[in-house]
């Protein structure tokens, strides 16, 4: 079996599959959604034809809802493999409060204490590690664009308005 390497374009393109079928997913729940609200003008003998709409619908979604996450399970195993993302998540750590309170012997058994476990990784920043979101928010520049256009709006008005006042003055 030979092994084809697959390009970070090919994967951006995958990518782009998913994010089409998942609109069609969302398509079909609308129409599934359709199906089960009558129209004003439908009659009680539609309900056959709706009924099958509702069916048909709902096992679109349930399909492409399996398929979409089987893709992007396979994309997650691919970042996985090229060592982007770990390949289990970070846990809370417990406190060393917590570590003191729970004894290494099983309670009420005379056995021997069980070995210390590692301490998993700490999460820090919500999961977000050393990524600093404040040093993001300020390359933005969406806020201060729009505020400059707020206060040039507001020095228009004012302009015209002395202008106005001027003009009826003389």
């Amino acid at each position: 079996m030979a092994f084809t390497e697959i390009t970070p374009a090919e994967r951006i393109r995958q990518l782009n599959a998913i994010s089409g079928e998942t609109a069609t997913v969302l398509q079909d729940a609308g129409q599934a959604c359709k199906a089960l609200s009558p129209s004003v003008s439908e009659e009680e003998s539609d309900m056959d034809a709706r009924k099958a709409n509702f069916e048909e619908s709902s096992r679109a979604v349930f399909t492409g809802i399996q398929s979409v996450i089987a893709q992007l399970r396979r994309q997650a195993y691919a970042l996985e493999e090229a060592g982007i993302i770990a390949a289990e998540a970070p846990t809370l750590s417990s406190s060393a409060q917590q570590r003191q309170q729970q004894p290494n012997a099983v309670p009420g058994r005379g056995g021997p204490a069980a070995p210390p476990q590692a301490e998993p990784e700490r999460i820090t920043n919500g999961g977000l590690g050393n990524l600093d979101v404040g040093w993001l928010n300020s390359r933005g520049n969406k806020v201060g664009a729009e505020k400059e256009a707020e206060l040039m709006e507001e020095a228009k008005e004012l302009a015209q308005k002395v202008l106005q006042e001027k003009q009826l003055a003389t």
